[in-house]
């Protein structure tokens, strides 16, 4: 059940927590219709009160769907698979995921042509969780679950390897 406090709770967590929180695959309808039942209960009653509720919640939910979107747009530059997304943040991740991956392809492409050394990344698979750590180029890597597929620089890829905790894809 939707609520103010459930939704505060919820924008603490995304706030406070480098991962994304774990939400119904239909939160934001369950959320449209709590606003939808607040807009007509401030409506009514013309109460000033109801009416900052209203535009309060509003703003908690703007700020959980903001802050989500901008973690959703990090993991998908760093090649993770996520959980507990909601269908739309599904198929938003997915796009991006795809954009991403063509653009690195594009750009891989013509800096081989050109004769330049790509970039070198390979894809992994995790097969043992991976704590978040820091990586040989000081960027932060992680936390990998089991199954979960990554796009990582060779570098920390053979680490991955050696430690039996990736295999390629």
């Amino acid at each position: 059940m939707i609520s103010y406090s459930y939704l505060r709770e919820i924008q603490k967590k995304e706030v406070e927590s480098a991962a994304l929180t774990k939400l119904d695959g239909s939160f934001y309808e369950q959320v449209a219709e709590f606003l939808k039942k607040k807009k007509e209960e401030a409506l009514s009653t013309n109460s000033i009160l109801s009416i900052k509720e209203y535009e309060n919640i509003k703003k908690v939910v703007i700020s959980i769907q903001s802050k989500r979107e901008e973690k959703l747009f990090l993991l998908s530059l760093r090649g993770q698979a996520v959980d507990g997304l909601t269908e739309s943040e599904r198929t938003l991740f997915e796009n991006i995921s795809t954009t991403v991956q063509k653009y690195r392809d594009n750009v891989f492409e013509v800096l081989s042509k050109e004769g330049h050394d790509a970039p070198r990344i390979k894809k992994i698979k995790i097969v043992k969780d991976v704590e978040q750590y820091k990586g040989l180029d000081n960027n932060v890597y992680g936390p990998f679950k089991t199954g979960e597929e990554a796009l990582l620089p060779m570098q920390e890829v053979e680490w991955l390897l050696k430690s039996h905790l990736a295999e390629l894809l």
